[in-house]
Formats: structure tokens, C-alpha cells, sequence
């Protein structure tokens, strides 16, 4: 008779301990940061292309705490500038007021360093890094109609520049501080490598590429991904650093745009997602999976974000999006919670007008690549 009731007693706490431990079937997930939400519904935006995805994990929610500044090439003042968007008010709209808003700036005109002022007229594109041939802090620029460069950041003031002649519309500084340069020409559209970490002020090596819009170092693949006309390919170096650095292209590798209507333009990392571009071409705008080397259409909030004519575009890990169309409005895609609740979440898009300018390639400011 004990022995009866002691295994009943069993049977009834291993009931109850299958209870506690989820007998009801569902899993509780709320507060995970990963694909669900706080509402339990797991995000799929990105593979349906128009979804507008209004179930969002609150670490994509706009965070005024993180890092939110942009560095743009004025090209209507030949000037390169960097705003802190954080610094625009819950609209943006105080970004047009330079003086709450501009963390750093260079003007081309007045400084006496630079010697080539009629052929950086128009700056197209800037990045910030750190360049360990000068051990310091750089942002290196170039222009469409010639002229590329080396700023001190500190001190504001050109460490090195160089004339291509015509059509600079990219660049970027290898982790050993050499400058490459891609230039978009009818004629004479290349890749130039510039050996700077070895005292050269002239290029080592050129190699053609139809229409080169975008250059950027993946410090994973410790490779170039080039954006040109028909899509992005890929660029290996050959003794670099020295005088004898080459360009390697390597065929077959990255994918093109497969859309009607083709010519890259805006090429900058996706915030949070190392290994993705943000690639624009004159009809449309997709990403870059370094991985899986295909552009696609696959990523949230196309049906905002997607158009044509976007000359600039950057975005950070919260999801927040800067895009320029080569005039002076800044077009800002950011999401909001809706009276707190997480699973509310709102992508809205802010135009800030700027009364002067005439702003071409955007990136974000950091001296990471990706």
C-alpha cells in the first residue's frame, strides 16, 4: 500500500515539474534580442519586397545614445563635413544649424596646403581613418575633377594630394596607410594604387575599370570590392606596401545588377552587418553580401529606402539610414517606438533641407571599414 501511494506521489510531481517546464506547448521570447520581438512575431522583412515589417526588435530601434555621425563631401562648397545627427533634435531639423550640429570641417579654399584647388572644385567622396604612415588620424577625399587627397584631422590641413586629371569618385586608405583612388571616366575609368607608406607620391599601378564609382577594404577577405558600371567585382594586391603593389582583379568573383537599368554610384558598409554593402546603381538600390558575393533586393524596409538616383548612402546598427540624391537634403530613414511599446515600432523618413551645399557621397564616420 505505501509503495502504491509513493508512486503515485511520483507520477504526480513529475506531472507538475512537465507543467512548469513548458507543458503548455509555447516558449516565452519575449525581451530576446534576435528575430522576435517582443510581440513573439519573428521579422521576415527583407525577403518579401515590399514588406514594411512593423514587428521590430527594440535593438533596431533608434538609440539617441549610439553613435550617429555621417561624413559628406559638399560638393556645392568644396568642403567635407561632419554632422552629428544626434545633435538634430527629434526631426533633425537643427542639423541646418552648423553650429550645434557640425562635429568637424575642411574647407578646400582655405587651406594653404593644397595646390591644386581647381581640380578639387567638387568633392565627391570622404572617408575618416587612421593612417599609421603618419600616425594619426586622417580623412582622405577626392574630387571629380581631379584632385585627391590626405587631411590631417587634428590639425585640418592637407598631408598629401595628388592631380588624377579628371573623375575621382572614390577612395580608400589600406590598414598599412597606403591610398587607393577609383576614377569614372568616359575615357580612362581605373583603379589607381598609391604607395604612400613608402614616401611615393606617385601611382605604382592602374588597372581598368568600366566606370569605377566605389572602392572598400574587407579587413575580413583582405580584399577590394570595387563598384563599377554593371556591378561589384573584386580586387586582390600584390606586394603591398612596397613600390612593385599591383592590382590583382580577380574574375568571377562579386555579381552584377541583373536591373534595366545599370551605372553604381553609392557604396558604403551596412552598419551592423559586416560583410554587406549598400550598393546603388541609376535605377535602384541593393546590398552586397561579401559571402555569398550576389546582390539582392533582400533587405528591410525596401519599399523606403529603394530608388533611383541615390548618390550617397550609410547606415548604423539601429537601423537608421542617411541618403543624398546630389542636392542639399539629407533623407533620414530612422524607427521609433510608438508610446513605448516595442512591438509598435514606426520607420519613418525625415527630409532635412539645407539652405546651402550641394551634398554628393555620404559615409559614416569611423575609422572601421565595416
Amino acid at each position: 500500500m505505501m509503495k502504491r501511494i509513493f508512486t503515485l506521489f511520483l507520477i504526480a510531481l513529475l506531472t507538475v515539474s512537465l507543467a512548469a517546464c513548458g507543458g503548455s506547448g509555447t516558449t516565452d521570447t519575449s525581451g530576446t534580442e534576435g528575430g522576435n520581438p517582443s510581440s513573439g512575431v519573428t521579422d521576415t522583412a527583407g525577403g518579401d519586397p515590399g514588406s514594411t515589417d512593423t514587428d521590430e526588435v527594440k535593438s533596431v530601434v533608434y538609440d539617441p545614445e549610439m553613435e550617429h555621425k555621417i561624413i559628406v563631401a559638399d560638393d556645392g562648397n568644396h568642403r567635407v563635413v561632419v554632422y552629428d545627427l544626434n545633435a538634430g533634435g527629434e526631426d533633425f531639423q537643427d542639423l541646418t544649424d552648423e553650429s550645434k550640429s557640425v562635429v568637424w570641417e575642411w574647407d578646400m579654399d582655405e587651406d594653404p596646403n593644397t595646390e591644386y584647388k581647381s581640380h578639387g572644385a567638387g568633392l565627391s567622396s570622404a572617408k575618416y581613418r587612421y593612417s599609421p604612415y603618419y600616425k594619426k588620424d586622417v580623412v582622405i577625399a577626392c574630387s571629380s575633377t581631379g584632385w585627391c587627397g590626405i587631411i590631417d584631422y587634428e590639425e585640418r590641413c592637407v598631408l598629401w594630394e595628388y592631380n588624377a586629371a579628371r573623375g575621382p569618385h572614390s577612395v580608400e586608405m589600406l590598414p598599412n596607410g597606403d591610398l587607393i583612388v577609383a576614377v569614372s571616366t568616359q575615357d580612362a575609368s581605373r583603379l589607381i594604387y598609391f604607395p604612400v607608406s613608402c614616401g611615393m607620391t606617385q601611382p605604382s599601378h592602374e588597372v581598368e575599370i568600366l566606370y569605377a564609382h566605389g572602392v572598400s577594404w574587407d579587413p575580413e577577405r583582405e580584399c577590394l570590392w570595387v563598384l563599377e558600371y554593371n556591378g561589384v567585382c573584386c580586387v586582390n594586391i600584390s606586394n603591398m606596401g612596397t613600390e612593385n603593389a599591383k592590382f590583382v582583379q580577380i574574375a568571377g568573383v562579386g555579381d552584377t545588377f541583373k536591373t534595366s537599368s545599370n551605372g553604381g554610384h553609392a557604396f558604403s558598409p551596412v552598419g551592423g552587418e559586416p560583410g554587406k554593402y549598400w550598393a546603388s546603381n541609376n535605377g535602384s538600390l541593393v546590398v552586397f553580401d561579401a559571402e555569398e558575393e550576389t546582390l539582392s533586393f533582400n533587405y528591410r524596409h525596401r519599399d523606403l529606402l529603394d530608388s533611383a538616383g541615390i548618390k550617397g548612402i550609410c547606415s548604423f546598427a539601429d537601423g537608421t539610414v542617411v541618403r543624398v540624391y546630389w542636392d542639399s537634403t539629407l533623407h533620414i530613414l530612422t524607427r521609433r517606438e510608438v508610446q513605448g511599446k516595442v512591438s509598435s515600432v514606426k520607420a519613418t523618413e525625415t527630409e532635412v533641407s539645407f539652405p546651402t551645399g550641394r551634398f554628393y557621397k555620404v559615409q559614416p564616420f569611423t575609422k572601421d571599414y565595416q
